[in-house]
């Protein structure tokens, strides 16, 4: 059975990008419609930590923070992949320009509040760097305003009511059982009022707003193929409830389906090696891109993706990975097979590392790799250690020779490794990765009342432990090429008209670097609310 349907803008994902375009072509009063693959809404968005990078935002005046146009620029040419400011300087400049305005926009027009976190620059020294001020994340907000939308809200990897800041700027992870009789009080509030925080509090917000200004959203619907013609998207194939559904969109189509995590065929193909413990909804399985390709968009930066340690948690009934942050705290490190180090543990994006391919192999150079503690580590984080109720992820022996034999690395490799990292943390300074020597790694994630470096501590005292470090992707950062409009373009640099990309679909311009803690959710937000823009806005010089 075929149905037809008809709207202004269409868009695909429900994540921060998808709802906030939505909720700007409606606001600007375009005829709206949201498809959602999942049957619950919010994507990669509502499992995340609900960080957002937001340089110059109205935020920082009322704590005495400055900050400017040319600074942001200035910190992202100077800390972004050595030649892509050929490429990518137009979008840098389009994001740096819109940011600030979006951040007013979604609080005017839905319930989504921000609040400012400590969080530093993860290269703060670097030119336009900032200690602090261009993180912001969602103040806790109450679920049952979304009335029968309640319980289609996507739910984090753990009901964990603590807000990003709560976490970061108190050093929750490194002292909970310090921290904890101060948050009880508001933990238990939120519990009793159904309020959420982080990623899904953001989710809860723009839902919200979205249905407040009309938008029309359809979960559980599959896009299946861009329509085209004459060179032009005009709508878009979908599967609803047993349905096939013709879908025309009369002003533009825009892409928000995130990354493609799920598909094991372009996850082999840009990501040689092993993948466990993803981190995003099982419905990321790379569609966007897909259907952008087959109507001849270029893609781009396939080959890039944020990569954290997790940890495994069991969710929707399967073993996935969440954000961990124990390789953060001191008398721990992470080796290579040979019992090495080979990062900087606190390196924002850690993926980076094992990107690393052998010149010989073609695999990845430090895979697998294992994080190691100590007894001092489990003393101290007991909370922290690995779950050794899953197969295979905590090891434990008395000498660190007998800890690498059952984990297959090097022993004299990894007995020489924890001797020199020892030295170093007791003289407080990383000689061979500096791990502690930034602003980013001194005030977050380690514990600062560990001296004399807040992230180093010695890895010396028995028993031993190791967990293995799995590359858990959190998204990949590749898809569609776009323009500063976020017009997706071919392969000839041509736009292709009535189509737009936004979030992970799209050739992401910071790339797996990042230039923020949260340069996934601030970037996805405002592509959203540009190509919202320009959707209308080309509409209106055609008319």
């Amino acid at each position: 059975m075929n149905d037809d349907e008809q709207f202004d803008v269409v868009v695909v994902g429900t994540g921060a990008a998808g709802l906030n375009a939505a909720l700007t072509a409606s606001v600007h009063g375009a005829r709206t419609l949201v498809l959602e693959k999942a049957p619950v809404v919010g994507g990669t968005t509502a499992m995340s930590g609900g960080c957002i990078w937001i340089p110059n935002n109205h935020h920082m005046a009322r704590h005495g923070l400055q900050d400017s146009r040319e600074a942001a620029l200035d910190y992202i040419r100077a800390v972004s992949p050595d030649g892509w400011h050929n490429a990518e300087e137009p979008l840098w400049a389009a994001f740096v320009d819109h940011a600030p305005e979006m951040l007013k926009f979604v609080e005017a027009h839905s319930p989504t509040r921000f609040n400012l976190n400590r969080d530093p620059d993860p290269y703060a020294e670097a030119t336009g760097g900032m200690a602090r001020g261009r993180n912001v994340s969602p103040a806790p907000i109450r679920i049952r305003q979304l009335g029968r939308w309640c319980d289609k809200v996507r739910a984090s990897t753990v009901d964990m009511r603590i807000n990003y800041e709560e976490v970061v700027d108190r050093s929750f992870y490194a002292n909970p059982k310090q921290q904890m009789p101060r948050l009880l009080p508001r933990l238990l509030w939120r519990k009793l009022t159904g309020s959420y925080t982080r990623g899904r509090a953001l989710t809860i917000g723009l839902l919200k707003g979205c249905l407040d200004h009309g938008v029309t959203i359809w979960p559980a619907t599959e896009a299946t193929a861009l329509t085209t013609h004459e060179g032009r998207v005009t709508g878009l194939d979908a599967e609803r409830e047993g349905r096939s559904i013709a879908i025309e969109a009369l002003q533009g189509v825009i892409l928000a389906s995130g990354g493609f995590e799920w598909n094991q065929e372009m996850m082999a193909e840009h990501f040689p090696g092993p993948v466990e413990w993803t981190a995003s909804p099982p419905t990321n399985t790379g569609d966007g891109q897909r259907m952008a390709a087959a109507v001849g968009a270029q893609l781009d930066h396939m080959d890039q993706a944020l990569v954290m340690g997790v940890t495994p948690v069991t969710y929707e009934g399967r073993l996935m990975g969440q954000p961990a942050m124990d390789y953060f705290l001191p008398h721990s490190m992470i080796v290579n097979r040979h019992g090495r180090r080979f990062v900087n543990e606190k390196q924002m994006n850690i993926g980076l590392a094992f990107a690393e391919l052998d010149p010989d192999t073609g695999s990845p150079a430090h895979l697998p790799a294992w994080r190691i503690y100590d007894s001092q580590f489990a003393a101290r984080y007991p909370h922290a250690m690995p779950n050794g109720s899953i197969l295979g992820n905590r090891f434990e022996a008395d000498t660190l020779g007998a800890l690498a034999v059952q984990i297959d690395v090097d022993p004299a490799g990894l007995a020489e490794t924890a001797r020199r990292f020892s030295r170093f943390a007791r003289a407080g300074i990383d000689d061979d990765f500096r791990r502690g020597a930034s602003l980013w790694d001194r005030n977050r994630g380690g514990d600062p009342t560990h001296k004399p470096n807040p992230t180093l501590g010695s890895i010396e005292r028995p028993p031993f432990y190791a967990m293995p470090f799995k590359a858990g992707y959190l998204g990949t950062k590749g898809g569609a090429r776009t323009n500063e409009r976020a017009e997706v373009l071919n392969g000839q640099g041509e736009v292709i008209r009535g189509l737009y990309a936004a979030g992970n679909v799209m050739a992401n311009p910071f790339g797996s670097k990042g230039v923020g803690a949260g340069t996934t959710l601030g970037p996805c937000l405002t592509w959203g609310y540009i190509a919202a823009l320009n959707v209308l806005d080309a509409q209106s010089r055609q008319s």
